[in-house]
């Protein structure tokens, strides 16, 4: 439970215009010092080269899913996104995820290191994504 987090892996959330519900590779979810709130991550984990496609593809999934949560189809909306790349990110691809603050990270073998904009400071202390506009 690293940083707070429960996680669970290949979870389910369901969109408004999708049929099939969209895979999360990894959804976390930390709890608010009271109980009174929640934050939950939505991250993709991918073992090679992230592109500008699969932050664009990321973003509007997430789209999809907040509105079947605004229209009470689905029960959770993430406030963060992260892509965890064993390989490396292309240059649009982080820039893209600059834009929307979504967090890049790069993981090693027993390492990571946060790439882009989004660092692991600002995920310390609870940075939200900026997809939406409730953001």
């Amino acid at each position: 439970m690293q940083f707070g987090y429960e996680s669970k892996m290949r979870d389910l959330a369901r969109g408004k215009i999708s049929k099939r519900p969209y895979e999360v590779d990894i959804h976390a979810v930390k709890k608010s010092f009271l109980g009174f709130g929640r934050t939950d991550v939505w991250a993709e984990c991918k073992a090679y080269k992230i592109k500008r496609a699969h932050v664009t593809k990321l973003v509007e999934s997430v789209r999809d899913v907040n509105d079947a949560f605004e229209e009470e189809i689905e029960n959770w909306r993430p406030d963060i996104l992260m892509l965890v790349s064993n390989e490396s990110f292309d240059v649009d691809a982080v820039g893209m995820a600059d834009k929307y603050g979504i967090y890049c990270v790069k993981a090693g073998e027993r390492t990571f290191e946060f790439v882009g904009k989004m660092t692991k400071e600002d995920f310390e202390n609870n940075e939200k994504s900026k997809v939406l506009n409730h953001w």
